[in-house]
């Protein structure tokens, strides 16, 4: 039961809306009669051919399933050609992680901010140095002008 303001009545509850791809609680984890598209067939087709590269499936698997993919209209449809495949685990996933399943600092990420720091204190000292000694009379000075 849930109290309605415009009302002012206790009125029982409603089944939630549905929203295509939202986990609705006690229900399926994904709407796998949602219409897919293009990337997730593209995303499907690479998965197939990573299972490929690592001896899963053979030739005529891989075809046959890719073909699957591309004429796969639902999740759903997708789901089933990965049934009997583990699930691959991203790169971007693995690479943040160690051994120990603990992520590891990406220190790529601040060696680019360190660099651009660095750079920007370069420039701003430069640009210091050359507004002091622009209008000095030192021996980089301009000569002054004869007759005038």
């Amino acid at each position: 039961m849930r109290y309605d303001v415009r009302t002012g009545m206790m009125v029982p509850d409603e089944a939630p809306p549905r929203t295509p791809g939202w986990r609705v609680p006690g229900q399926t984890r994904y709407d796998y009669d949602l219409r897919i598209g293009d990337a997730e067939r593209d995303a499907a087709m690479g998965q197939l051919r990573e299972h490929f590269a690592a001896g899963r499936l053979t030739l005529d698997e891989l075809t046959e399933r890719i073909d699957g993919a591309l004429t796969a209209k639902t999740q759903r449809q997708i789901d089933t050609l990965m049934a009997d495949l583990p699930r691959i685990r991203s790169a971007r996933s693995s690479a943040h992680q160690d051994e120990s399943g603990e992520e590891l600092q990406d220190a790529g990420r601040y060696l680019v901010l360190l660099l651009l720091l660095f750079a920007l204190a370069a420039w701003l000292l430069m640009m210091a140095w050359m507004y002091s000694h622009s209008y000095s009379s030192g021996p980089y000075s301009v000569p002054p002008i004869p007759g005038k």
